[in-house]
């Protein structure tokens, strides 16, 4: 699949790193994204992320997903390189290479003191060895937890009970699937992955070489980022992410039931959502989560899932898989969802689409509005007037206006969603009753 924008898919001074390495390497910078965040989280042993009224771990387990040479080890080895530089202790004395079974897993992470990053360039074994094994994929749901593990031998019984360990696995397409079983997948070994696919982006001469300075500015980068998370605990969400996390959980639970084959794949998507959010903010020295940290990290995990959706496509993971949504019907379904008018953020990052695709589109109003705190003009997306949701005879109207905002202006993501539902055959919305409200269930405007 053709990746989008990955700087729709971070924030901050990890944007940054990663735009200044992107260029030298021939392989979508997703991948290396994926494998910096990886090990950025291994190095941040004691910090955890608020989730609820109780919070988590950050450690993430990534695999990356591509055809034999196409890059993984490359993406691997730009991050790897940048966590030497960051912190070389670590990288040398807390690395497992390869995984060997529950029990000797176990034991490894143990000799390293309980908190260790895995790095397994043949993951396709791990996940065929769990099929045989039970032992070994729930010690690697438990890891993923954080929660504690121990072998079953009579004699010098291993226990860690608080381990925190990363991983970073490669993987063919065929192998996911071929690896793949309803069991392991309906028993939450796959959703605790984050799969990223990796492909060529660009072609690049032999001539090519990293600039010497870049790998230590982002490893100097890296380390910043871990001192100061390591020193802040806790990472909690700010006052105004909120309502941003309710309403990036309903889409992703909503987008998870259009396949069944994806429900299982997306069952934690919202702690991987938090967890990586969580250390946007920290590689800023920020120990709250801002809504555009949320933002970022749903539209890096909607990817992985829509990656999930088509490797493991002609399998039976996708056999109940329904209809996919229009872009049409996306982009309303997400103004429905912020009461009928949404910025750019709100929408472009979730329906995988250009600013100029959607102003295409029929039925849809396209502003650039200019609020009065001196921002710059913010592109908003509004349902065309009395327009039936399935009149696609009308052209896209577009409009620039100047609003002046008021001092208590709240942003619009705040307002309580709203969806409109018209059944298809109808020419025009009608008038809903005051009685029982479909609008209560916010999954109905997607079905």
């Amino acid at each position: 699949m053709n990746a989008p924008d990955f700087r729709t898919m971070c924030t901050g001074r990890l944007r940054a790193a990663v735009a200044s390495l992107a260029p030298h390497v021939e392989w979508s910078p997703v991948g290396l994204l994926g494998g910096l965040l990886c090990a950025f989280s291994a190095m941040l042993p004691d910090t955890r992320v608020q989730r609820g009224s109780g919070s988590m771990p950050l450690m993430l387990h990534v695999l990356l997903c591509g055809g034999t040479g196409e890059g993984k080890g490359q993406s691997w080895n730009v991050a790897s390189a940048v966590a030497k530089d960051a912190n070389r202790s670590f990288m040398t004395g807390h690395v497992i290479n390869g995984v060997v079974g529950g029990a000797g897993l176990i034991q490894a992470v143990a000799d390293r003191d309980g908190h260790a990053l895995i790095v397994d360039t043949e993951y396709a074994r791990v996940l065929r060895a769990g099929r045989r094994q039970a032992n070994l994929s729930q010690v690697l749901r438990d890891l993923w937890d954080g929660a504690a593990v121990a072998t079953s031998r009579a004699k010098e019984p291993v226990q860690v009970d608080d381990p925190r360990v990363s991983i970073m696995g490669h993987i063919t397409p065929e192998e996911f699937r071929a690896s793949m079983s309803a069991t392991e997948r309906d028993g939450g070994s796959y959703n605790r992955l984050l799969i990223l696919p990796v492909a060529q982006v660009r072609w690049l001469s032999e001539r090519e070489q990293m600039p010497v300075h870049l790998i230590p500015e982002a490893g100097e980068a890296v380390a910043r980022a871990v001192r100061f998370g390591q020193r802040a605990g806790l990472v909690a969400l700010a006052d105004d992410a909120y309502d941003t996390a309710d309403i990036i959980r309903r889409d992703l639970l909503t987008k998870a039931r259009e396949s069944e084959g994806l429900k299982a794949f997306a069952a934690r998507c919202n702690e991987q959502v938090r967890r990586i959010a969580a250390l946007f903010a920290l590689f800023d020295l920020r120990s709250q989560i801002t809504a555009a940290d949320l933002q970022a990290a749903a539209a890096l995990v909607t990817y992985a899932m829509e990656s999930v959706e088509q490797i493991a496509g002609g399998t039976e993971a996708s056999k109940g898989k329904r209809q996919p949504l229009s872009l049409l019907e996306k982009v309303r379904a997400r103004i429905d969802m912020h009461g009928g008018r949404a910025t750019s953020s709100q929408v472009l990052p979730f329906v995988n689409a250009t600013a100029a695709e959607v102003k295409a589109l029929p039925g849809i109003t396209v502003r650039t509005e200019r609020l009065g705190n001196g921002g710059r003009p913010a592109i908003v997306f509004a349902l065309t007037p009395d327009d039936s949701p399935h009149d696609t005879s009308r052209p896209a109207e577009q409009a620039v206006v100047e609003t002046a905002a008021a001092p208590d202006t709240q942003p619009e993501l705040l307002e309580r969603p709203r969806l409109r539902l018209v059944p298809s055959s109808a020419p025009a919305p009608k008038k809903r009753s005051t009685g029982p409200a479909l609008d209560d269930n916010p999954f109905l405007a997607l079905l």
